[in-house]
């Protein structure tokens, strides 16, 4: 369903957040301060791996107009993003979610999706250096 002329769109609400819940962060550092840097390192690549799978899930059920698998890809990168604090991804995993049947919106944010995995990546990668 497109937005009323009214209507806020998707896209714009999750481009009001920010990529990464500097809190989330910030807690995520602390718990590894006594294991070391490597932790955290091992936490946030493992969580690259799993998206980067829940992504490409996705995209193929995309293709094939797979609906089920579709959405169950864009609550997993949902939970998988929301617990890392990975916060505007995780938005659009939840309104990809909800607009699994609607293909023309549902491509716009798994595009998205694609775009702000790649921008966490690399801002991630800042945090751990």
């Amino acid at each position: 369903m497109s937005p009323t002329p009214d209507s806020p769109s998707p896209l714009k609400h999750a481009a009001d957040l920010p990529s990464l819940d500097a809190e989330r962060m910030d807690m995520l550092r602390e718990l590894c301060l006594d294991a070391g840097q490597d932790l955290l390192r091992d936490m946030l690549g493992s969580w690259e791996s799993e998206a980067a799978r829940h992504l490409a899930n996705a995209q193929q059920a995309m293709t094939a107009a797979n609906q089920p698998a579709l959405k169950a890809a864009a609550h997993a990168i949902k939970g998988s993003c929301g617990n890392m604090g990975i916060v505007r991804l995780a938005e659009l995993g939840r309104q990809l979610e909800h607009q699994v049947e609607v293909p023309a919106e549902a491509q716009a944010l798994l595009d998205e999706m694609v775009a702000e995995f790649n921008a966490a990546r690399e801002k991630l990668a800042q945090i751990t250096v």
